[in-house]
């Protein structure tokens, strides 16, 4: 609980940063200030454009809303207990795949929340208060025009979102899709600024519409979007776990036997801590390396066997953030999924249907009960 509150108050921070930057800029364009103009002072700058330059700021940034959520959301016991010297590929620039999905859903709300409720502001000191009948003209007498703005604001984040998932699902095997979706990004983030520029003197009623028919497909799209990346992440993990053999022989010739010699136990005990037992574990059976889900007495673990045998820990996670366990089949691919609470799943694909069942309902029995058999 305590990760979560602090997920909301940084989504809340980052809102409140963004309306105050579009609002810095309604107020020196509404005072006719050149901030280019030396000495800083009056310049040719028209007050009537303060309306149009602030919602090009919003429309832009809500789309590039990804830049503003980069930390990376494996908790930091996490990160400091994965082995150090095995090398890992970055599987995010963003952390953005990893994050769960109540903070990506809740960032585009409350952002054109904070955002809408500061343009009441703008309204009342505004030079040019504009035309009745219109979205910023009406903005201090309908409900409506704060309406269109908010869910405007809301599908543009969820574009950003789109794409963001894109970046993400590409980032691993095909860098050249993930650049060029990361210029589409950039491009629709100028193309939906300059949009915004007119919605102003967008007659209300329609804006509305046209921002009721927005939203939910955006929302639509990237959900979608964003559970196929990370199912494809998850299948280019499966297929080709990190490290590498060829990394660890590497490592090993290079003179790092301390760390990477084989413990004598077979996998996956060869992983074990001092004093920890396995509970239970399953196998993907996979070739050339298969894959693991194991539940120790101390932690939850996704691990990959290595051509020498040996356990390599892949993720690792708190047993007080396990959740339960589900089996099921995805297309053609046995999917076993290990669920847990303010991060990502882990997930391995293959393996025998049978003991994947068995070993879901086992997990989920442990995180409900804190016993294995009933």
């Amino acid at each position: 609980m305590r990760r979560r509150r602090h997920d909301f108050r940084t989504t809340v921070v980052y809102a409140i940063g963004l309306a105050g930057i579009a609002t810095a800029v309604f107020f020196m364009i509404n005072a006719g200030i050149n901030p280019r103009a030396r000495p800083p002072g009056l310049d040719d700058v028209n007050p009537s454009t303060a309306t149009s330059g602030s919602f090009m700021v919003l429309g832009a940034f809500h789309v590039i809303a990804i830049l503003f959520y980069v930390e990376d959301d494996t908790p930091k016991k996490d990160r400091a207990a994965t082995d150090p010297h095995d090398s890992k590929k970055p599987d995010s620039f963003t952390g953005f795949i990893r994050q769960p999905w109540y903070k990506v859903l809740s960032v585009g709300p409350i952002s054109a929340a904070f955002c809408a409720a500061s343009i009441f502001i703008w309204h009342s000191f505004a030079k040019f208060p504009g035309s009745p009948g219109t979205v910023w003209g009406d903005y201090s007498t309908s409900p409506a025009s704060a309406l269109t703005v908010f869910l405007l604001c809301w599908a543009s984040t969820n574009i950003g979102f789109t794409f963001a998932s894109i970046c993400e699902a590409f980032n691993r095997d095909l860098f050249g899709l993930t650049i060029l979706s990361g210029v589409i990004m950039a491009i629709l983030a100028l193309v939906i600024g300059l949009g915004f520029t007119d919605l102003p003197k967008q007659p209300t009623e329609s804006a509305l519409t046209m921002a009721a028919i927005a939203l939910p497909l955006t929302l639509l799209t990237v959900i979608g979007v964003r559970a196929w990346a990370v199912a494809r992440v998850a299948r280019i993990d499966a297929n080709r776990p990190r490290p590498s053999t060829q990394e660890t022989q590497r490592s090993t010739k290079s003179g790092s036997d301390h760390h990477h010699r084989p413990a004598p136990d077979q996998p996956p005990f060869d992983m074990l801590r001092d004093g920890e037992r396995v509970l239970m574990h399953f196998n993907s059976e996979r070739s050339p390396q298969s894959q693991l889900l194991i539940a120790t007495d101390q932690r939850f673990v996704r691990a990959s066997i290595l051509g020498s045998d040996r356990t390599s820990v892949l993720d690792q996670a708190s047993p007080s953030q396990l959740t339960g366990a589900s089996s099921r089949r995805v297309g053609r691919d046995l999917m076993t999924t290990a669920h847990f609470r303010d991060r990502q799943d882990m997930q391995v694909i293959g393996g025998d249907p049978e003991h994947s069942r068995e070993f879901a309902e086992a997990v989920t029995r442990l995180a409900q009960t804190g016993q294995i058999r009933s």
